[in-house]
């Protein structure tokens, strides 16, 4: 482990690397993630150290950058250091698996200077500590820290848009339902439920024990949903597996000790007829202080042919939401059509890249240049087919 560290009237600022570095800090960075009222489960220590574990060592080199006023941990970020094409770039540790990307800073309140004074210290530490060109945040929700940090940067910055993340309220699913205007989608959703009533399909948490055996069938179950499909390669890898088995049990045995916790809930069928009970589906959900994220499903194909597996795994994660006070339900990444149907709200994530330097300033010059020709090349592909279709139909 290297640090660095810099006194100036009761703050310091220090840039600490190595495998081991989150787990040294533990007591603090659980401290300070849930006193950070914008944090998001992704940048908890579980979610990051088991990260750390699995895709760390491939991923470049961890930097935690950590800002103390008068001893006590304030502000925080894990960066990791690699290089893309030309240039050095900082990405937050566990951004591949991470729907939400964000730093910490203490805005409590609580016997600490105010967010904004903390936010400026830590834009400044990692200027001042680490040698980098852009400082790239895909996936930022509205509202986070990395925003503040971003007004407070004193080199060139770039906003882009990023993902659409859809949302629900944290209310029962029947609640949100006859609150839907649209009369038709409000009576197939009825339809919908009164048939997931008479199927019984049955809901259960698993424990901590079970999280290795419980994991393993929900991706057994993922490998089979998508047999027929493209799947994402890396759902099916054994560090997939790792990270999420070693984040479900340290979750769970942490309990409100964490600031967050993994849920992995599973669902069967009883047969009627042999009284055998039959694992159908699993939804792993991450629940949050202001957000339960619905993470990753699985399912029997079959069930496709019994009820609407969507409506039934969304039902189960809003009940979850509503008796956990949580105000909402994010589908997290992803606008599939089934997403729709519930009415949701759309939230728009975005880009944030950051300079530092004038091979920075080029480095987001070539960003922006790179989107636009993107742009350019979608607009003539669109051109080219429209003037297919018109040449065909003409014919």
């Amino acid at each position: 482990m290297s640090a660095s560290t810099r006194r100036d009237t009761g703050w310091t600022a220090e840039v600490i690397s190595g495998a081991d570095a989150l787990d040294n800090l533990a007591t603090e960075w659980d401290h300070l993630f849930r006193r950070s009222s914008a944090a998001t489960p992704f940048q908890s220590r579980i979610w990051l150290s088991s990260w750390c574990r699995w895709y760390g060592p491939a991923n470049g080199r961890l930097c935690l950058v950590c800002v103390r006023y008068q001893g006590v941990l304030v502000a925080a970020a894990a960066l990791v250091l690699t290089r893309q094409r030309l240039w050095r770039v900082l990405r937050p540790a566990g951004v591949e698996q991470s729907d939400f990307c964000d730093v910490l800073v203490d805005d409590s309140g609580d016997g600490v200077p105010d967010a904004r004074t903390s936010v400026g210290r830590l834009a400044a530490a990692i200027r001042s500590e680490l040698r980098f060109d852009l400082l790239d945040f895909p996936d930022v929700r509205p509202g986070s820290v990395l925003a503040r940090v971003r007004n407070d940067w004193p080199g060139g910055t770039t906003e882009i848009p990023g993902a659409v993340c859809l949302s629900l309220p944290g209310v029962p699913m029947e609640e949100h339902v006859e609150a839907i205007e649209a009369t038709k989608i409000r009576q197939q959703l009825r339809r919908r439920l009164r048939e997931l009533d008479r199927v019984g399909l049955e809901v259960r948490l698993v424990s901590a024990d079970e999280s290795e055996d419980a994991v393993a069938r929900f991706l057994e179950l993922h490998r089979r949903q998508w047999a027929d499909r493209s799947v994402n390669s890396e759902h099916l890898t054994e560090r997939f597996r790792g990270h999420l088995t070693a984040v479900l049990r340290a979750s769970t045995e942490a309990g409100e000790t964490a600031g967050f916790q993994t849920v992995l809930a599973e669902f069967s069928l009883k047969n009627k007829e042999t009284l055998e009970v039959e694992h159908v589906a699993s939804d792993l959900l991450i629940v949050g202080r202001s957000m339960v994220g619905a993470y990753l499903y699985s399912y029997l194909p079959s069930l496709r042919s019994r009820v609407d597996v969507s409506v039934a795994l969304t039902r189960a994660a809003m009940a979850m939401t509503a008796e956990r006070g949580v105000p909402e339900l994010s589908l997290l990444r992803g606008t599939e059509q089934n997403k729709y149907q519930l009415s949701p709200n759309q939230v728009q994530s975005v880009r944030i890249v950051l300079a530092d330097g004038v091979w920075g300033a080029v480095g987001l010059w070539a960003i922006r240049g790179w989107r636009l020709t993107a742009k350019a090349v979608k607009r003539l592909d669109a051109a080219v087919v429209r003037r297919v279709r018109r040449v065909r139909r003409s014919g």
